[in-house]
């Protein structure tokens, strides 16, 4: 069922002066346009939606000094669906696809080309680019992630940072002295420490302290361990055709560190069938496992409630975190985030307006309160200045990740080829399948599950 609530607005902020590419408005004198935005009920998000509404406001405002004789109102729509991410996107595209679509929407990165592609979502390269003021300061890397043949379809509206969490006092057990403990995080962006080498110190861990537990991942299908096939060379799209690209090689290359983990106990065999608050409180309450490689977000929603210490000092003291190393040395380190982002529909009779709505909305200030009460990274570099964001010290001091951050594939199909690499994974940690059997297994699946949107090299 969607539940749709209305906000008429009539208060706002700052100025900006409309593009000429966009033209006129079309409102009548005195007229109140309702905007939609489609969005999910999310408890750990309310500011997507909510940073809409007061972007609004302050688009009022803007209205209200150029003499404009309409004022806008945001009808959200929130729509509960099952599949998370991937069932929103379904879903809208199935009200698209029966005229029923809202004028913006709240999506993950990784659809916006099955919107565009669709003709669904507008594009916004030239909006974007022509208004720096709004826009500029996003981190450039960002934008990647809305990137359809090189255009912008989509601005996005947060980040987040996954690295390997470690746990020092274990380390400390194991033997390790304090200067290389210290300079872990450094010696991995230098890529002097590789995947092969942070395996080795889990394995260490396991072997001389009482931890049972090496290097957790999630136990579900998910992007974390994705970060782990990028660091050895799958960026999963061909350039050319905008496909999904599979390649072999480099796919057994990331199952063989997964193989390679279980073979000297630093991997976690049964990994994919555990509960995820087990794993939690594995790693952060129990001093039992080594590492976890999962995302910045998890501290203040899991990792302080659990007792974790929630201060920047004592937090150190016991764990650490780095990038996900890179996979020979002198490589690069990787991070991988995963933006959500705001589109605008291009059906939409008000697509100008709601353009600019989008844009009070990604306000450095606004997104700063999205950040902070939900442990994301921010989307502005500016974001860092702000007392509220530096504060809290974990967004501070993960922001940089995003330098060497990189992206899931904006492909519609990767969810299917998602699963797949998960399915490799099960097999591979499991010991049904060695490396190479599971790079093979991906492959037959994709083609057989999703043909025409792979390329096979």
């Amino acid at each position: 069922m969607t539940v749709m609530r209305t906000y008429m607005i009539a208060t706002a902020a700052a100025v900006v002066a409309l593009p000429a590419f966009f033209g006129a408005s079309q409102a009548t004198a005195q007229e109140t346009i309702e905007l939609n935005l489609w969005s999910r009920p999310d408890n750990s998000g309310p500011l997507r939606p909510g940073n809409i509404v007061t972007g609004a406001e302050r688009l009022n405002k803007v209205l209200e000094s150029e003499g404009a004789d309409f004022r806008v109102a945001i009808n959200v729509l929130e729509v509960p669906s099952e599949g998370g991410f991937d069932g929103d996107a379904e879903r809208l595209l199935r009200a698209f696809a029966i005229g029923e679509g809202p004028d913006m929407f709240i999506a993950a990165h990784e659809w916006i080309c099955a919107f565009a592609d669709s003709g669904r979502a507008m594009d916004l390269t030239d909006y974007t680019q022509a208004n720096p003021d709004l826009f500029g300061d996003i981190f450039d890397s960002l934008w990647t992630s809305t990137e359809c043949g090189g255009r912008r379809f989509a601005v996005p509206q947060d980040a987040e940072a996954r690295m390997f969490f470690y746990n020092k006092g274990l380390m400390r057990d194991a033997g390790y002295d304090e200067d290389f403990i210290e300079s872990l995080d450094e010696r991995v962006m230098a890529g002097e420490v590789t995947m092969d080498d942070m395996s080795d110190i889990a394995a260490k861990i396991v072997s001389d302290t009482s931890a049972e537990y090496g290097i957790f991942h999630r136990p579900s299908r998910g992007p974390d361990y994705i970060m782990v096939f990028q660091q050895y060379g799958n960026s999963f799209v061909d350039p050319d055709s905008g496909k999904l690209l599979l390649e072999q090689d480099k796919l057994a290359g990331a199952y063989g560190w997964f193989a390679r983990n279980v073979e000297i106990g630093a991997g976690v065999s049964n990994n994919t069938s555990m509960e995820w608050d087990f794993i939690r409180d594995q790693f952060y309450k129990d001093n039992n496992a080594a590492m976890w490689m999962y995302g910045i977000w998890d501290l203040g929603s899991n990792a302080f409630p659990r007792g974790v210490p929630d201060d920047q000092e004592s937090f150190f003291k016991q764990f650490g975190w780095s990038a996900a190393p890179a996979a020979e040395k002198g490589g690069k380190p990787g991070s991988l985030t995963h933006p959500i982002v705001y589109a605008v529909s291009a059906e939409s009779e008000h697509a100008e307006l709601a353009a600019r709505v989008v844009g009070f909305a990604s306000a450095p200030d606004l997104n700063t309160e999205h950040a902070v009460t939900t442990t994301h990274l921010g989307i502005n570099r500016s974001q860092a200045d702000d007392p509220r964001y530096a504060e809290q010290w974990a967004l501070a001091l993960a922001t940089p990740l995003l330098e060497v951050t990189q992206f899931m594939p904006n492909h519609g199909d990767f969810g299917s080829l998602n699963q797949i690499i998960y399915e490799g994974l099960q097999g591979v940690e499991l010991g049904r399948l060695s490396a190479e059997e599971a790079a093979e297994f991906v492959i037959e699946e994709a083609e057989a599950r999703i043909p025409d949107s792979i390329v096979i090299q």
